[in-house]
């Protein structure tokens, strides 16, 4: 796929070139003016503060581990749905505001970055293999009328187009667990484990599965969607976010 890069994968057209002169757009992160031709959503400043993730990384959760084996110390030893986990960016400013401007607010041009960006850092990790389908973690029906979109199928789209690994959307969720702040940390992953179930019709028997999401905080929404897919059949099932804590 070529070189991770930081460019806006959209060509700015000569009406938004103009539009920018009349309405000046300002940085979703630090909020300073972003002077035309460039597109932004973020200013050249905040945009070189952002590094994606490179190795060596434990296995399964994607901390920062060089040590002799593949797990941490916290994961080792333990049993997942979800074999690895692999993600572009840490979750912190200033890719925080860009995607709470995506998931929140639609904003396009936050959403096409991501997307992108999401699409070009999937070459950096082999060790996704050679999977049979991206799965996107579905959000509650109620959640994704209220939002429009799924963030999880926009991202897999764009990386469905990079990859032509077709897109599966196996899971439905069950149950509506937003708002996961107002639960401490060791108790959201619990609530998360029977919240999705296999899409009626849905055939994932032998199938080596990517879950897309995304961020990855607490691995809860991951492992409950894993163990959906597990309980269907499926051979392996791994996942690749946009950013993890």
């Amino acid at each position: 796929m070529g070189s991770f890069s930081w460019s806006d994968p959209g060509c700015v057209s000569w009406p938004d070139r103009l539009l920018h002169w009349v309405l000046p757009l300002s940085c979703l992160c630090c909020r300073e003016d972003i002077p035309p031709p460039f597109s932004g959503p973020l200013c050249g400043a905040c945009l070189s503060r952002l590094r994606p993730l490179s190795p060596p990384h434990c296995r399964r959760c994607c901390a920062r581990w060089d040590g002799s084996e593949a797990l941490c110390p916290a994961c080792r030893g333990r049993l997942f749905s979800v074999e690895v986990l692999r993600a572009v960016f840490r979750y912190r400013p200033p890719l925080v505001p860009l995607i709470h401007a995506f998931k929140f607010r639609g904003h396009r041009g936050a959403g096409r970055l991501l997307e992108h960006w999401m699409a070009s850092g999937w070459h950096r990790h082999p060790e996704m293999g050679a999977p049979d389908a991206l799965v996107p973690v579905p959000l509650h029906p109620r959640r994704e009328h209220e939002r429009g979109f799924n963030q999880a199928r926009r991202l897999a789209d764009e990386l469905s187009r990079a990859t032509r690994i077709p897109v599966l959307e196996a899971l439905e969720r069950t149950r509506d667990t937003a708002h996961q702040w107002r639960y401490r940390r060791a108790d959201r992953g619990a609530r998360l484990l029977d919240a999705f179930r296999l899409k009626p019709g849905a055939e994932v028997r032998r199938r080596r599965l990517v879950l897309i999401d995304d961020v990855c905080t607490t691995g809860g929404t991951l492992e409950g969607c894993g163990r959906a897919l597990r309980r269907g059949g499926a051979e392996d099932v791994r996942a690749y976010v946009l950013a993890v804590t």
